[in-house]
């Protein structure tokens, strides 16, 4: 082979693989370019054999007033023996108002604000019923103290003190005396200190 022909050859070679890579490239990019657009990807969340999740319903769609111990809303239920053993639940007293007082013997102002709610209800009658969940440590502390006063009217419950604490604690109450006026409904219509209930607020829900 003639030595001066050895790189015009290898140049001929070079320029047919170049205008080969050339080609080729072409040939691919209009490939993708005519490939239609994917569609984006979607993730199906429906797992076969699993119930639908129930839908919530709107503020429009609950009937009635939230349960709580502010005004307007429902009084929390409960349910406590009496002094004399009997259970007492707020549920039974539905259909009459309802003077819900928090109280103890060794409290002060519930010894000062108590004579009232009892002359309250025993002038209104039968369609009021004071009912006092009493804070005392000890039963007996809070039966002397009934008896030694000889309230008639007050429907006294305790059945212990932690059992008393959480019904306390379901009404908020973070001191006492503490008392509600719940009506016909079961609705709470007052909430404060026992000697700013005025009887005409009692009056007006009969």
């Amino acid at each position: 082979m003639d030595p001066k022909r050895a790189p015009r050859s290898k140049l001929w070679w070079a320029s047919v693989i170049g205008v080969f890579l050339v080609v080729a490239a072409m040939i691919v990019t209009l490939v993708l370019v005519r490939q239609p657009p994917r569609e984006p990807a979607t993730v199906d969340t429906a797992m076969p054999g699993l119930p639908e999740p129930p839908e919530s319903e709107s503020a429009e769609e609950q009937e009635g007033p939230p349960v709580g111990h502010h005004v307007g809303e429902v009084a929390p239920s409960f349910t406590l023996p009496t002094l004399d053993g009997e259970l007492v639940s707020l549920a039974d007293y539905r259909g009459r108002v309802v003077i819900l007082d928090f109280w103890a013997s060794w409290c002060v102002p519930c010894r000062l604000s108590m004579p009232s709610l009892e002359e309250t209800a025993e002038e209104l009658g039968g369609d009021v019923v004071l009912l006092g969940v009493s804070l005392d440590r000890i039963e007996g502390d809070a039966r002397a103290y009934i008896e030694a006063k000889a309230y008639t009217e007050l429907v006294a419950v305790y059945g212990s003190l932690s059992a008393a604490r959480a019904v306390a604690s379901a009404y908020g109450v973070l001191g006492i005396p503490r008392t509600f006026l719940i009506d016909r409904d079961g609705i709470v219509r007052f909430a404060g200190h026992p000697d700013t209930l005025q009887r005409t607020r009692i009056e007006a829900l009969l």
